[in-house]
């Protein structure tokens, strides 16, 4: 009988002594979620974990256990890598922005609720139906028989919490709900998941959103809403970019809105760009025009450009798709 993906992977993991465990820039709660939880239960077994990314984890999710081992590297180099690399929530080496390719000696293990654009892993397991990595890591753990924690359980109701928006969005699968329902049983805490993510920001972050939100504008039909921040913005209410998280679902609230659009200055150059929609439109198509990516109704990219110049060639874009629909 064949072996399983799910198991061949995991047989694989513990045949190493030490993994690296890497996921894209800018992590976010599944990311986070995910990369802590498979790293809990290779340290269980006793495999050591080497956990870097490019950006720090953001406040929001340091309530987590073992938050303070994932190292912030501008760069590695190959020889700093573990002879294995896991790489969650991130479809390329682009993303993940460490290093540009793994050399032929280490083996690469890719888990991922994304379409991947390039191909890259020595084993992989993808399923873009999932609503999150963290899922997927929880199918790994529980068809390999590795006992769930409180603390991994509570890593992975995180993961799957957040990249459902607090099981609001359009992904919001039974899959991604019975999955929460197992997390909990195995002693994550949806309360304080909850109240940590949407109920605990600094003052400053409230202020940076007032300003955002002075930006708010929309189409003449009404089914395109945008919001911006600026350098400036963050300079005067003492903010980073972390403290943007989840502004796009600002505009996406709005009634009769299908897409949301939130574009931030970048303190390297250019603008980050969010994309969210609410049911038909599909922004991932969007936001690959700009070498960026994701979901149908949630993806992302970043532009080399200005901020007035980013929102003119981003929203023509989403004009195309709309009048292509209506053609």
């Amino acid at each position: 009988m064949a072996t399983s993906p799910l198991r061949e992977i995991w047989e694989k993991l513990c045949s190493y002594k030490e993994i690296t465990i890497l996921t894209h820039k800018s992590p976010d709660g599944d990311a986070i979620g995910s990369v802590l939880a498979i790293s809990t239960a290779l340290e269980r077994i006793g495999i050591t974990t080497r956990l870097y990314n490019r950006h720090d984890v953001p406040m929001v999710y340091r309530f987590l256990p073992g938050w303070e081992k994932i190292e912030v590297v501008d760069e590695l180099n190959p020889s700093e890598l573990s002879p294995c690399i896991v790489v969650l929530d991130a479809s390329d080496f682009g993303r993940v922005s460490l290093f540009k390719k793994a050399s032929e000696e280490k083996t690469v293990v890719l888990i991922d609720h994304h379409q991947p654009r390039e191909s890259f892993g020595d084993l992989a397991f993808i399923d873009t139906s999932s609503a999150s990595t963290g899922e997927l890591v929880l199918k790994l753990l529980e068809e390999n028989r590795v006992e769930i924690t409180p603390d991994i359980a509570l890593c992975l109701y995180t993961a799957v919490f957040t990249d459902t928006g607090g099981f609001r969005y359009p992904n919001t699968s039974s899959d991604a709900l019975y999955a929460g329902y197992k997390l909990a049983s195995y002693g994550a805490d949806p309360t304080l998941v909850a109240s940590q993510v949407y109920s605990n920001y600094p003052g400053n972050r409230h202020k940076l959103l007032g300003m955002a939100l002075n930006t708010l504008g929309w189409s003449e039909d009404g089914l395109v809403a945008w919001m911006e921040v600026t350098l400036e913005m963050f300079k005067a209410t003492g903010t980073k970019a972390e403290d943007t998280e989840d502004f796009v679902d600002f505009p996406r609230s709005i009634k009769g809105v299908e897409v949301a659009l939130f574009f931030r200055e970048r303190e390297v150059g250019g603008v980050k760009v969010s994309l969210r929609s609410k049911s038909w439109m599909d922004v991932a198509s969007v936001a690959s025009l700009f070498g960026g990516g994701g979901h149908k109704n949630a993806a992302g990219c970043e532009i080399d450009s200005t901020l007035t110049e980013a929102k003119e060639m981003i929203k023509a874009e989403v004009f195309k798709a709309i009048q292509g629909r209506r053609n």
